[in-house]
């Protein structure tokens, strides 16, 4: 079975938060003293698995803002207007693909004539 898609922005994320908070609620509304024993167990299994649900989005949520507002962002855009004011970092961060594919380990570097050292 495969894993449900979760929305990628904070404010999809919100939109499902709300339908689960409300989902949960009005189930547990439709609860009453009168329901037969089966019942009330669907209605605990399916207020269980939501609720783990909720808490998963909840979850997702905070990684999204942090992604967005944490430090990894701040380092992100201190890393580009680095490259704005620094040319040399900028064709470094350019040329970062063709770099690593180039073998540049420093058994690859070839050493000039005459230089083998012995010991």
């Amino acid at each position: 079975m495969p894993r449900k898609k979760y929305p990628e922005t904070v404010e999809g994320i919100d939109v499902e938060i709300d339908f689960l908070h409300e989902l949960i609620a009005k189930t547990m509304e439709k609860c009453s003293a009168k329901m037969t024993l089966e019942n009330l167990i669907k209605v605990i299994d399916a207020v269980g698995k939501n609720s783990l649900n909720l808490a998963r989005m909840m979850k997702i949520r905070v990684e999204l803002v942090n992604q967005q507002t944490g430090p990894g962002a701040m380092l992100r855009q201190t890393l580009l207007e680095l490259e704005d004011e620094w040319p040399e970092l900028k064709q470094l961060v350019a040329d970062y693909p063709l770099y690593l594919q180039e073998d540049n380990s420093p058994s690859a570097v070839e050493k000039p004539k005459g230089t083998d050292e012995k010991f």
